[in-house]
C-alpha cells in the first residue's frame, strides 16, 4: 500500500506570513493618503490596520522561516503547497482588506467590510454602499476601495512570486488565469516581472491620458483612482454616478479602449516587448480567440445601439425615467461603453442598462458569462473556453455522424490535447453545478428585496451569483448596476464572498481545498 504523504503546512504557513507582512505594507498606503487629506480616522484606521496585520505576519514567516527545506537541504515545497498558498492567501487578503474600513468608521459591520475587501480585490466590483456612502467616502478610504481593485488584478500571489520565487512555477500557473499560458514558457520569475511591467505601464498611460483629456472634474486623484479600476477590470469609483459623472466622452473613450486591452491576454503584450512588435501584432491578430473577442464587443455593439435607437427610451419626453436614446450618436456610445464595461467583467457604467429592452439585457449577461481572454483581468468563463467547448460539442456531433473517422478540436491550427479539452468541459460543467446551487441556495436563504423589486426575488439571485461567480460587479434587478448588496443578509453577503473568491481562482485551486485527499498524497 502506498504510503500517504502530508502537506507540508509548515512551509504553506511561511508563505501566508509573507504575504500577511506584505499586506501590511500596501495597507499603509491609503493612510498616507489620508492624512495627505487631513483624514485623522483613515491614517489611524489604516495604521492599526497593518500593526495588526504585521504582527501575525510577522509571527507565521518567523516562526516557519526555512520550512521549504527538508532536513536534506532540499526543496519540500511542491504544486499542492502552491495551491493551499493561493487558495488561502485570497481568504487573508480579503480579511486584511476589511480591516482600515472597520478601524477607520468607513464601514463599521465586519461582514461588509468583508464583502467590500473580496469585492476589490477579485476585481468584482459588486458593493454593499449605498450612493451617499459612495460619494461621502473618505478620500484615503475610496483610494483604498480602488486600490484593493489594482493590487487583485495583477494578483498578490504573482508579485509575491517576484519577491518570494520558492514553489513559485505552481503559484504562477494557479495565479494566471485561464487556459493560455504563453508566459509560463519562460522562466516564472521573468514572465512574473513582465507581466508586471505590463500592468503598471499600461496603468500609467491611463492616468496620463485621463489627467490630461479629463478636463476640470478630473483631478489627479480621480484619474489614480479609475485606472486602478479599469486596468483591474474592478470598476470600483468614488462616485455614484461612476464614469457618468464626469460627462465626458473623452473621459469614456479612454475607460472604453483601457478595458478593451485589459481583456486581452496580457502574455501578448509582454509578447510584443520580447519579440519584434510586427511579428507579435501579427500573431495577436491571427489568434483565434482575440478575433473573436473582439468580433463579440463590435457586433454586440451595433446591435445593441440599433435596437437602443429604434427604441428611443424617453424619445425627449419631458419627466421621462427612461433615458432619450433618439440620438443615433448617443445610443451607440452608451452601448459600446456597456458591452465592453460587461464583457471585460469591469463593472463601470455611463447609463442604467437595467432600464434598457429585455433582449439586450440578456445579451448583456450572456457577454458576462462569455468574459474577456485568457490571461487577462478579466473574468468570466473566458472566450477560449467558450470557443474550445463550442468546437467540441460539433466535434461530438460529427463523431455521430462518422463514428469512424477522427475529429480533433483545432485551435489557431493546432490541434488541442484531450486532457485540455476534458479540463474545459469539466471546468463549465462546475461552473454550472456552482451557479444552479448557489442560486437555489442564495434564494432559500431569503432576502427582502427593495420596493419595486418585491416580485424579482429568482431574477435577482441569479444575477447576483453571476456577477459575483464572473467578478463582473452589476447584476439586474435589485443588484443592477443603478443598486447594491447592502438589502442581502450576512450570510448571503458571506457566500457571495466566496463565489467572488472562487470566481477569480477559476474554480479549482479553492474547490481542492475541499477535497480530503488533497491534503495527503
Amino acid at each position: 500500500m502506498r504510503p500517504t504523504i502530508d502537506m507540508n503546512l509548515r512551509a504553506v504557513a511561511w508563505l501566508l506570513g509573507c504575504v500577511l507582512l506584505l499586506l501590511a505594507a500596501f495597507v499603509l498606503v491609503p493612510g498616507l493618503v489620508g492624512a495627505w487629506y487631513g483624514e485623522r480616522e483613515t491614517f489611524f484606521g489604516c495604521l492599526y490596520a497593518s500593526i495588526l496585520t504585521a504582527v501575525v505576519g510577522g509571527v507565521l514567516a518567523f516562526r516557519y522561516q526555512g520550512s521549504t527545506f527538508n532536513t536534506e537541504g532540499r526543496t519540500d515545497y511542491f504544486r499542492r503547497e502552491g495551491l493551499a498558498a493561493v487558495g488561502l492567501s485570497w481568504v487573508l487578503a480579503a480579511v486584511v482588506g476589511a480591516l482600515p474600513f472597520v478601524f477607520s468608521g468607513a464601514i463599521p459591520s465586519p461582514v461588509d467590510a468583508f464583502f467590500e475587501s473580496a469585492s476589490g480585490f477579485t476585481t468584482t466590483g459588486s458593493t454593499i454602499l449605498v450612493p451617499e456612502a459612495i460619494d461621502n467616502m473618505p478620500k484615503g478610504m475610496a483610494f483604498w476601495r480602488s486600490f484593493t481593485h489594482w493590487l487583485g488584478g495583477i494578483g498578490i500571489v504573482l508579485v509575491f512570486v517576484v519577491l518570494f520565487p520558492t514553489g513559485g512555477r505552481s503559484l504562477f500557473r494557479s495565479e494566471v488565469p485561464g487556459v493560455s499560458r504563453e508566459a509560463t514558457m519562460q522562466r516564472v520569475r521573468d514572465s512574473a516581472l513582465g507581466l508586471v511591467r505590463v500592468y503598471v505601464g499600461l496603468t500609467g498611460a491611463e492616468v496620463v491620458l485621463l489627467w490630461a483629456l479629463g478636463g476640470e472634474k478630473m483631478t489627479l486623484y480621480e484619474a489614480v483612482i479609475h485606472s486602478f479600476g479599469t486596468l483591474a477590470t474592478g470598476g470600483f469609483s468614488n462616485h455614484s454616478a461612476s464614469a457618468a459623472y464626469f460627462l465626458s466622452w473623452k473621459v469614456e473613450l479612454v475607460i472604453v479602449v483601457f478595458m478593451f486591452m485589459a481583456g486581452i491576454n496580457f502574455g501578448i503584450y509582454d509578447a510584443m516587448m520580447r519579440m519584434d512588435f510586427k511579428r507579435a501584432f501579427r500573431a495577436a491578430l491571427m489568434s483565434g480567440e482575440v478575433r473573436l473577442y473582439t468580433g463579440l464587443i463590435i457586433g454586440s455593439t451595433l446591435v445593441i445601439g440599433a435596437i437602443l435607437w429604434f427604441w428611443g427610451g424617453s424619445n425627449g419626453e419631458a419627466g421621462s425615467v427612461l433615458p432619450d436614446y433618439s440620438s443615433f450618436v448617443l445610443s451607440m456610445r452608451d452601448s459600446l461603453f456597456a458591452v465592453v464595461s460587461i464583457q471585460t467583467s469591469t463593472g463601470y457604467a455611463t447609463a442604467d442598462f437595467d432600464q434598457w429592452p429585455q433582449f439586450c439585457r440578456v445579451l448583456l449577461m450572456l457577454l458576462a458569462l462569455c468574459g474577456a481572454c485568457a490571461g487577462s483581468t478579466g473574468g468570466g468563463v473566458k472566450v477560449v473556453r467558450c470557443l474550445i467547448l463550442a468546437k467540441a460539442s460539433l466535434r461530438g456531433v460529427k463523431r455521430f455522424a462518422r463514428p469512424r473517422a477522427i475529429h480533433n478540436v483545432r485551435m489557431d491550427g493546432q490541434t488541442v490535447d484531450e486532457p485540455m479539452v476534458a479540463s474545459i468541459t469539466g471546468y463549465c460543467g462546475l461552473w454550472t453545478i456552482v451557479f444552479t446551487l448557489g442560486t437555489l441556495v442564495l434564494v432559500g436563504l431569503g432576502f427582502t428585496p427593495p420596493e419595486g423589486y418585491e416580485d424579482q426575488v429568482l431574477l435577482t439571485a441569479a444575477t447576483a451569483v453571476l456577477a459575483t461567480l464572473n467578478n463582473i460587479g452589476p447584476g439586474l434587478e435589485a443588484v443592477g448596476p443603478a443598486q447594491n448588496f447592502a438589502f442581502l443578509p450576512d450570510a448571503s453577503k458571506m457566500l457571495l464572498s466566496l463565489f467572488m473568491i472562487v470566481g477569480r481562482l477559476e474554480f479549482y485551486a479553492v474547490v481542492v481545498l475541499f477535497v480530503p485527499r488533497f491534503w495527503r498524497h
